[in-house]
């Protein structure tokens, strides 16, 4: 695995991890950022990539069909 990939990785868990605190604290954006010493601008980079990151994962798992065999019948029939 190349370094960059691992290191934005790396990133991308600290940053969901203090997004998802400032969630819970319920602190404002503004407060959050001032308190840290990062940008609004950062913060809201790093939501993006953290909201990305969770839909391509989203996207790679897959639920596997579940077929019916004919005959059976539906609950409440």
């Amino acid at each position: 695995m190349d370094m960059e990939k691992v290191t934005t990785e790396q990133q991308l868990s600290r940053w969901a991890q203090l997004i998802q605190n400032r969630l819970e604290s319920g602190q404002s954006i503004k407060e959050f950022c001032r308190t840290n010493g990062v940008s609004k601008a950062t913060y809201y980079y790093w939501q993006k990539k953290v909201s990305e990151a969770k839909c391509t994962v989203v996207e790679e798992v897959k639920e596997p069909k579940i077929e019916v065999p004919s005959g059976w019948m539906q609950l409440g029939n």
